[in-house]
């Protein structure tokens, strides 16, 4: 496997800063946009009108929120790809806790179900099952 260059890690290095700085331009404004609006202190309000059940709530989904993002992103960031299925499992049970959590217990179940239990079974053995020489020919010696 040839390595990069050391333009080519700067190239890297700029697309993803640029990426960023839009991500950052775009969510920011966003940010701002709700923050500034007039409905935005009828909003605050009401949420700190309710109790602090409702606070844990919303920390609860955000919680579980941020396990399924860095999942999904550890699932397609990661070189390993058995690790990377596992990941995809993690995702898939931290939506499953989201719909269960939602008080949509039969959709969470389901998922755990078809999702975790058949899906994820299937990528294993498929992984599993693959020959080393398609792996290393494709990724280099594992």
């Amino acid at each position: 496997m040839a390595e990069k260059s050391g333009a080519s890690i700067v190239r890297s290095v700029f697309d993803l800063v640029v990426l960023l700085l839009a991500l950052a331009v775009i969510f920011g404004g966003l940010a701002l946009i709700v923050i500034l609006s007039p409905w935005s202190q009828t909003i605050l309000n009401k949420l700190l009108s309710y109790d602090v059940r409702f606070a844990i709530e919303l920390l609860a989904f955000l919680a579980i929120a941020f396990v399924i993002l860095l999942l999904a992103a550890l699932t397609v960031y990661s070189k390993n790809i058995v690790h990377s299925a596992l990941y995809l499992l993690g995702t898939f049970a931290g939506v499953a806790a989201l719909y269960i959590f939602l008080n949509a217990p039969f959709v969470g179940v389901a998922q755990i179900l078809v999702y975790i239990g058949a899906v994820g079974v299937l990528i294993l053995f498929a992984v599993m099952l693959t020959r080393k020489t398609i792996m290393e020919e494709s990724h280099g010696e594992l």
